[in-house]
């Protein structure tokens, strides 16, 4: 954005807001799960709790990283553009996060790193659409 560009650009909505606060502690509890997974690899047992406690927190964060983005979508009008593509990452998010949490538990890892980071690739997209500064 140009210096003199800088009157012209909308100002940030509410829902703008939500998600500028959402997206980032999806992300924090993204990284949480990182560290863990790091004990975890190390044979690090002690870490499997907190492992299993950052999954729901990712579980609560892409949700309402969701319906940030459902409620931002609907009060512009439901059109294409910015909007309506983060609330398809959000979606997206929040439904990988359950079968990669699932496999987790109960599959292979083969299957688990793959989708997870599937997952912080949908929530790092929605981050940077959601700060990028936009004129219209």
């Amino acid at each position: 954005m140009a210096p003199n560009d800088t009157a012209r650009a909308r100002p940030v909505t509410a829902w703008e807001w939500v998600l500028r606060v959402t997206v980032p502690a999806a992300l924090a509890a993204l990284l949480w799960e990182f560290v863990t997974a790091g004990q975890l690899i190390t044979y690090n047992l002690d870490a499997l709790p907190f492992h299993y406690a950052g999954a729901f927190a990712v579980h609560v964060t892409t949700g309402a990283q969701l319906l940030a983005a459902g409620a931002l979508w609907s009060s512009k009008g439901r059109g294409p553009g910015t909007h309506r593509t983060v609330l398809l990452l959000s979606l997206g998010a929040f439904v990988v996060g359950f079968p990669q949490a699932a496999l987790g538990t109960y599959g292979p890892l083969q299957a688990h790193v793959p989708l997870a980071l599937l997952l912080v690739t949908l929530v790092v997209w929605s981050a940077a659409l959601i700060f990028r500064r936009r004129s219209t």
